[in-house]
């Protein structure tokens, strides 16, 4: 098992609090680490006392739960991930931190597999915290990575529609991936960001048209009863 007690044991619970009580942040309360069988790199990730070291595990928005949530397999590497980033971002240099994040992220990536997490949603996970990275510490490259990666979603489903009239619409996958393989290294993360956006796109929005109702439904008996409607949005929308 990759993920051990500091102890050496290998690890059968995940310690966390959840602060404040009624929020959505959790605080490591036990150390554990993770040995990353690529490289045999050791990494720790130790209790969590001081404010701003904690974690919404998974950072997927709640609206989104229903498709990946924030917590399951995926806890122990989210945790190990954001305690990565917070080291990176302290790095001071943009170039050293970017640099670090494509090495975390690559371990991010193994963890997931290693705790048995799907592989399709291994990848999403792995390619939307590379965006996330690039659009951080890339400048305008990494801009220009995460415009390109829309617009080729939007290519994507786009020419998915159209191919139910003609087939030939389909070339335009063709187009997305080769304008992703030159990208080099970072292709793979393009690849998968262009063609989850434009084939999970749907499945997303048919997720936020079901829950946007209910919450302003839950919003509108709030306002009624003399509640807080904002508080319904929490952490769907904003964090506390």
């Amino acid at each position: 098992m990759p993920f051990l007690t500091d102890d050496d044991r290998p690890l059968g619970e995940l310690l966390l609090a959840q602060r404040p009580a009624d929020g959505h942040r959790f605080q490591v309360r036990a150390p554990f680490a993770y040995v990353d069988p690529v490289s045999g790199l050791r990494y720790e990730v130790p209790v969590q006392d001081a404010a701003g070291d904690d974690s919404d595990l998974a950072s997927v928005p709640s609206v989104l739960w229903g498709l990946i949530a924030s917590y399951g397999r995926q806890s122990a590497p989210a945790l190990l991930h954001d305690r990565q980033s917070v080291l990176a971002a302290r790095l001071g240099d943009r170039q050293a931190a970017l640099a670090q994040r494509r090495v975390d992220d690559r371990v991010f990536r193994t963890a997931l597999r290693e705790q048995r997490v799907p592989l399709l949603r291994a990848a999403v996970m792995w390619a939307w915290v590379s965006a996330d990275r690039e659009r951080q510490f890339g400048g305008a490259a990494g801009a220009v990575f995460v415009g390109q990666a829309v617009l080729g979603g939007i290519v994507v489903a786009g020419a998915s529609v159209a191919a139910f009239w003609n087939p030939l619409w389909l070339a335009l996958l063709a187009v997305v991936a080769v304008a992703a393989l030159a990208w080099g290294r970072l292709a793979a993360p393009q690849l998968v960001l262009a063609f989850s956006i434009g084939w999970l796109g749907p499945f997303v929005l048919v997720q936020v048209a079901a829950v946007v109702p209910f919450r302003l439904v839950e919003a509108a008996v709030e306002l009624v009863t003399g509640g807080d409607p904002a508080g319904v949005f929490r952490p769907t929308v904003r964090g506390r």
